[in-house]
């Protein structure tokens, strides 16, 4: 089911996974049509897209996960669905060194100032964590 934050138990199962390998995350996205930034966020009054305040979030993300071995991989606007009838706006995929890294990032010192953009953009998600059997080509 669609959320915008994990609950503590998901995120506690995260955290404490005994597997130390790398992760890659797949996120489906849901965008509001219109960005909604809080009266105290600079960009309040703006007038543009769910989409294109979470572009903003990407950017500030890719650059703080790049600090800890971390890149992202893909984000993409949803064109058409080939098999079954989603309803997502985009995908996200993230790649982290394991998943200390990607902890590692959410505590960066400016993740709660990029999460406005996140807040502003996105109207739900689903965030699914996975252990690569294959990356770049290569059989890990």
């Amino acid at each position: 089911m669609p959320a915008f934050q994990p609950t503590a138990d998901q995120f506690r199962a995260f955290r404490d996974d005994p597997n130390d390998g790398p992760i890659t995350q797949v996120n489906l996205l849901k965008f509001r049509v219109k960005a909604e930034y809080q009266p105290d966020d600079p960009e309040f009054g703006e007038e543009i897209s769910g989409e294109d305040a979470y572009i903003r979030y990407s950017e500030a993300f890719t650059f703080a996960a790049k600090k800890v071995g971390g890149s992202t991989l893909l984000l993409a606007s949803t064109e058409r669905y080939f098999i079954g009838q989603g309803d997502w706006d985009g995908v996200l995929v993230n790649q982290f060194p394991d998943r200390q890294a990607f902890v590692a990032t959410l505590n960066h010192p400016d993740y709660k100032s990029m999460s406005r953009h996140r807040e502003a953009g996105l109207l739900c998600q689903e965030l699914i964590v996975t252990r690569p059997t294959w990356i770049n080509g290569r059989k890990l």
